[in-house]
């Protein structure tokens, strides 16, 4: 009986931690919280703080991102803005943050990238890109000092 039960926990235990493949969809519920879809069914929900807006699955359907509204107002708005953005690949979830405003957000390369436009509601401001698989910051360039003819191509 003993080593039933260890068996039987060492299987829950894998299927913690299986891979569930690649992801079907995202989307935001009405107390707007990120649920996972993956190509074998599973529906996992994977926020509970309430604030996700924007969510969006890459076209390799290896990565979700959405924003994380702020949990305050700025004045002169109506909504909240963002200054997170979440990042949901391998079945872990980090984050890229940035002051005051994520403005917009994009895939490049499939996915394997991810872009931003940060900064304030009315400037110019910062274009970043990271790596989806270790958030590392590939490229940046402050808007106001590179023409948009002159821009790299992931910014376009």
């Amino acid at each position: 009986m003993k080593k039933l039960i260890s068996a039987l926990l060492l299987i829950f235990s894998l299927d913690c931690f299986a891979d569930h493949g690649s992801i079907r969809r995202v989307y935001i519920d009405k107390s707007k919280n990120v649920h996972i879809i993956f190509s074998d069914g599973l529906n996992r929900k994977v926020t509970n703080n309430g604030r996700a807006t924007e969510a969006t699955l890459a076209p390799n359907k290896r990565t979700a991102a959405w924003l994380v509204q702020n949990s305050w107002i700025a004045e002169g708005d109506v909504v909240p803005g963002s200054a997170q953005l979440a990042i949901y690949r391998d079945e872990k979830l980090r984050y890229i943050s940035c002051e005051p405003f994520i403005r917009n957000y994009w895939y490049w390369m499939q996915g394997e990238q991810i872009a931003m436009d940060c900064g304030g509601r009315h400037f110019s401001g910062t274009e970043s890109i990271y790596d989806t698989a270790t958030l590392l910051m590939i490229d940046s360039f402050v808007q106001s000092n590179v023409p948009e003819n002159q821009r790299p191509i992931w910014s376009k």
